[in-house]
C-alpha cells in the first residue's frame, strides 16, 4: 500500500494535470459567475459555470489587461487556458489567457486558434516592427476605390503632407474573393518602391471585417517588406491584421495622419530654425565687427603710410648702426689678429734661419753633433733652400 502526504498528492495530481497536451490549450465554455478584478495585483478571479457544475477560472494581469469586453456575473463565455491545479488547497483551476462572448460562437474558436497559430509563427512579434519613415515620398493604399476610406486618406494627405505621391492599389475588403484580392494589392505595392502602405477600410460587423482576420492575408502583412500601418473599422475594431502590421490606427483617417508630418507644423520649425540662425548671425556678426573696429582705430590702420615710413626711418638707423658696429669689431679683430701673426712669426723656426742659421737633418729627423759619424749624409735646411752634405769630421766640445 502507498503512502504519501497530502502536498506529494497535491503535487503529483498537478505534475499530472499540466503534463497532459490537452489540457494545455483548450476552450471551455461556460457562465461567468463571482467575476471579482482585483485592485492591487490586477488578476481576475471568477467562476465557469453551467447547468451540471462548477470550475474556478483566473485570469493574470497581463491578460486581463487584453481583454476587450468587462465579463458580468450571468454572461455566456468562451475561455482559452489551460488545466492546473493549485497545491495549496488541492483544487483544480482554469488558467484562463483569452475570454470571448460565447455569441461568437465556432468562429471565435477558429479565430482564436488561429490567432494561436500566427503568434508561433513570429507574426505578430514587435520586436519584428518595422519603424515608419519620417517623411514618405510615395504612399501607398490598398482599400476599395469606392469607399470613404480612400477619400478620408486623400483629404489628410492633401492637409498635412501634399508632398507625396498617392499609390492607388484598388482591392476588395469584403466577400469570398477580398483576402485574394487584398494579398494581390499589397504584394504590387510592396514592388512597386513605396515607402509605406496604409491597408484600410471602413468600419462593419465581424462578417464584414473577416477577409482581415484571413490566415493568408495577416501572412501577406507580415511578409511585407514595406512598412504597413493597418487601419480597418473604427476605434473598437479589431483585426489579425492590426496585430501584424508595423502599425494600427484606429480610422482611416489617423492612418493618414500617422504615416505623414504636418507640412504646416513643420513650416513653423523651420522658420523657428531660421529665426534663431539669424539672431545667431547677427551676433556674430556684430562681435566680429566690434573686432574688426577695434583693429581698424590702431594708429598703423589709420595711416599705413607713415607706419611703414617709421619704420623704414627705424630699419635705416638700425641698419647704420649695425655697419659701424661690425666695423668698429672687424677693426679690433684685424689689430688682434696682426699682433698675434707677428708673435707667430717671432716664435717661428723660419725667423731664426733668416738670421743666418741652418737646420740640420739626419735620416728626416732633426739632429745635433753627438749623434753623428764621419760619411753620415745630411740634409740643411737654409731659410732660402735646401743642401745635402756628408760628415767628414766631427769634433766634440760647445765650440
Amino acid at each position: 500500500m502507498l503512502t504519501i502526504t497530502v502536498s506529494q498528492l497535491n503535487r503529483y495530481l498537478k505534475a499530472v494535470l499540466e503534463e497532459n497536451d490537452k489540457l494545455r490549450d483548450l476552450y471551455v465554455r461556460g457562465e461567468v459567475a463571482d467575476f471579482i478584478r482585483h485592485g492591487r495585483s490586477g488578476h481576475c478571479y471568477f467562476r465557469l459555470i453551467d447547468e451540471g457544475g462548477m470550475v474556478k477560472a483566473v485570469i493574470f494581469r497581463q491578460n486581463a489587461e487584453l481583454l476587450s469586453f468587462e465579463p458580468q456575473d450571468g454572461m455566456a463565455v468562451l475561455a482559452r487556458c489551460s488545466l492546473g491545479v493549485y497545491e495549496r488547497d488541492g483544487a483544480y483551476q482554469l488558467y484562463v489567457t483569452e475570454l470571448m462572448p460565447v455569441g461568437q460562437g465556432e468562429q471565435a474558436v477558429a479565430l482564436a486558434q488561429r490567432k494561436a497559430r500566427l503568434e508561433k509563427l513570429g507574426a505578430f512579434n514587435p520586436e519584428l516592427k518595422k519603424p515608419l519613415p519620417a517623411y514618405p515620398k510615395r504612399i501607398g493604399v490598398v482599400t476599395s476605390p469606392m469607399g470613404a476610406a480612400l477619400q478620408d486618406i486623400i483629404t489628410v494627405l492633401e492637409r498635412r503632407w501634399p508632398l507625396t505621391a498617392l499609390v492607388l492599389a484598388p482591392a476588395l475588403v469584403q466577400g469570398e474573393q477580398a483576402a485574394a484580392s487584398i494579398c494581390f494589392a499589397l504584394e504590387k505595392l510592396d514592388l512597386a518602391g513605396c515607402d509605406l502602405i496604409i491597408l484600410s477600410r471602413g468600419g462593419g460587423s465581424s462578417e464584414d471585417l473577416s477577409a482581415f482576420n484571413d490566415e493568408q492575408v495577416v501572412l501577406s502583412v507580415f511578409g511585407c517588406k514595406t512598412p504597413i500601418i493597418c487601419a480597418v473599422g473604427h476605434q473598437t475594431d479589431y483585426t489579425l491584421c492590426d496585430h501584424a502590421a508595423d502599425a494600427r490606427a484606429p480610422t482611416p483617417s489617423a492612418a493618414a495622419e500617422q504615416a505623414t508630418p504636418d507640412i504646416e507644423e513643420l513650416a513653423r520649425h523651420i522658420s523657428a530654425h531660421r529665426e534663431r540662425l539669424s539672431r545667431q548671425a547677427s551676433r556674430l556678426l556684430a562681435q566680429r565687427r566690434s573686432a574688426l573696429e577695434s583693429v581698424s582705430a590702431h594708429p598703423a590702420m589709420r595711416s599705413p603710410v607713415n607706419a611703414v615710413n617709421k619704420c623704414r626711418e627705424r630699419l635705416d638707423i638700425h641698419t647704420k648702426t649695425l655697419y659701424n658696429s661690425s666695423r668698429i669689431i672687424m677693426q679690433r679683430q684685424g689689430a688682434q689678429l696682426s699682433e698675434r701673426a707677428a708673435r707667430l712669426d717671432a716664435l717661428s723656426p723660419l725667423g731664426v734661419l733668416q738670421r743666418g742659421y741652418c737646420l740640420v737633418v739626419k735620416d728626416g729627423r732633426v739632429c745635433c753633433a753627438a749623434g753623428l759619424t764621419p760619411g753620415d749624409e745630411l740634409g740643411l735646411r737654409f731659410h732660402d733652400g735646401r743642401v745635402k752634405a756628408k760628415v767628414l769630421e766631427t769634433e766634440r766640445g760647445s765650440r
